[in-house]
């Protein structure tokens, strides 16, 4: 292979050694090979990688090692090695990492170029700055290819790489972590969130998360330590903090809270509070029928923690006009040893009927015993008051050890219930 240096007018310190990759890359001899890999903007840089494998011959290594040696004095940091037959050539400059490697009659070269942006356009409409840029963007777009700290307000924002400070707008993106706030429609941080993402949609992705998401929609891949305040809170690791939401699922443990109408959670170090709880690990569910003083016949949903499950409820008796009835209470597991708990619940029921208004209040204080892994008898007093909007609805126990009647619509019952449970 012949050709001069194709030096040019090159502003770079390593100008010989470029002149000649390029000079190869061009050529579209036989035997090269080349690679290039442009990777996208994560926080500062972009690399370019161009790889060029050559068949070696004297002169060619001649022009190479030529070119290592005139670039040489302008290199931050070089390292140059002749073993067992093995040329090896290693160059440092500010942006860029150039290496020779002569071995087995292959010569490969390796270019690697990191770009720093410095992008400059500020005009308070679309502002796109460098990560060096320490003024506030206040416009309509404003963009910051690497990072930036103090304030961000406009329609669209968007930090390439970290942000500290205050990003106000419709759309807030932060590509790295997030130190601060963001207030918007939609915000999104991709790593980790230390401060408060307030919006409609809010979402975090790749690390754990010590701060707070306000907003209709907040979801998180990995863990938060902080609270999640919406309809719809969703969490892919665990919670150490609250969720307070109308649906709040989490896919790991729950150190804290979930106060929501419908809660999810693979396990629960705290107390979920809802309509609906489910646990996935070390979670109380179970079917019940069950007798009271009112109702001959209950078949109950349980479900929940042990510290506090909800109880959805059907009742049947033939003897009331409206013979069904629906309920929803609370309850809890207290044990007192390893087979016995005591078992207080709280529930309300009401009547199948659009005419009849009649609701029963009920707290019970059941004793629990586990007679098999999975199946339980339990028995207790319970107090209940009713009140009946209707003389025509008047609703007697079957069975009491008190009924004391206030007026014509309330009563106060002291009776006695029993259950079987099947826990699963």
């Amino acid at each position: 292979m012949t050709g001069n240096l194709a030096i040019g007018t090159y502003t770079h310190a390593q100008e010989n050694i470029r002149a000649m990759i390029r000079k190869h890359e061009n050529s579209g001899e036989t035997g090269t090979d080349i690679v290039r890999k442009n990777y996208p903007i994560i926080k500062k840089f972009n690399r370019s990688t161009t790889v060029i494998k050559l068949n070696a011959a004297p002169l060619l290594e001649q022009q190479f090692e030529e070119a290592f040696r005139q670039d040489s004095e302008k290199a931050l940091h070089a390292i140059e090695q002749k073993k067992d037959g093995k040329t090896y050539m290693f160059y440092r400059f500010e942006s860029s990492t150039y290496s020779y490697t002569k071995s087995n009659d292959l010569i490969n070269i390796i270019e690697s170029v990191e770009t720093k942006h410095r992008i400059g356009l500020y005009t308070f409409f679309v502002n796109v700055v460098p990560d060096d840029f320490r003024f506030p963007l206040v416009g309509f777009v404003n963009t910051t290819i690497g990072s930036h700290q103090g304030l961000q307000a406009g329609f669209v924002n968007t930090t390439l790489a970290d942000f500290d400070g205050a990003q106000f707008g419709f759309i807030n993106s932060t590509f790295n972590d997030n130190n601060g706030l963001q207030a918007g429609f939609v915000n999104t941080t991709i790593n980790e969130i230390n401060g408060l993402q307030l919006g409609f949609v809010n979402s975090s992705g790749f690390a754990p998360q010590k701060g707070s998401q306000i907003g209709f929609v907040n979801a998180i891949r990995k863990d938060i330590k902080g609270m999640q305040f919406g309809f719809v809170n969703m969490t892919g690791g665990n919670v150490k903090g609250s969720q307070i939401g109308f649906i709040n699922m989490t896919g790991g443990n729950v150190k804290g809270s979930q106060i929501g109408f419908v809660n999810y959670a693979d396990s629960v170090s705290g107390v979920p509070i809802g309509f609906l709880s489910i646990v996935r690990k070390g979670g109380f569910r179970a079917i019940e029928v069950s007798f009271n003083e009112w109702y001959p016949v209950n078949l109950s949903f349980k479900i929940g923690v042990p510290k506090l499950y909800t109880i959805i409820q059907g009742s049947f008796n033939n003897r009331f006009v409206n013979q069904f009835a629906v309920g929803y209470g609370l309850g809890s597991l207290v044990p007192l040893s390893k087979k016995i708990y005591l078992n207080p619940e709280i529930s309300s029921m009401q009547p199948v009927s659009k005419d009849n208004q009649t609701q029963i209040s009920s707290f019970v204080v059941n004793l629990r015993y586990q007679i098999a892994p999975h199946l339980q008898i339990a028995a207790g007093p319970s107090f209940s008051h009713v009140y009946s909007d209707n003389d025509s609805y008047s609703y007697k126990p079957k069975y009491y050890l008190i009924n004391h009647e206030i007026n014509h619509k309330n009563q106060l019952v002291l009776g006695f219930r029993a259950a079987l449970s099947v826990s699963f």
